[in-house]
């Protein structure tokens, strides 16, 4: 089994839709303690994501599929859930 973690998004024009982890150009996922890109900590596997969410790190998230979440956005720690897949 491996883990992931998703947000549902608790408001706006989409309330339901599920946001996963954003993967960069460069393969990375972003999590940081603040919005500011000068406290990104990027990071090559979602093991090591999953390790700074249980740190309290906020993660990047978004939702391909979707009209108004394709961009990233940082979601806090308490509204991410861990999943089993």
């Amino acid at each position: 089994m491996s883990q992931s973690i998703k947000a549902c998004v608790q408001r706006g024009k989409e309330i339901g839709v599920t946001l996963w982890p954003h993967r960069y150009a460069d393969g990375c996922y972003v999590a940081s303690l603040s919005r500011f890109e000068r406290d990104y900590v990027r990071v090559d596997t979602l093991d090591k994501l999953i390790d700074l969410w249980r740190q309290g790190y906020k993660i990047r998230m978004s939702a391909s599929d979707s009209d108004y979440h394709r961009s990233p956005s940082l979601i806090a720690p308490g509204a991410i859930e861990l999943t089993i897949v």
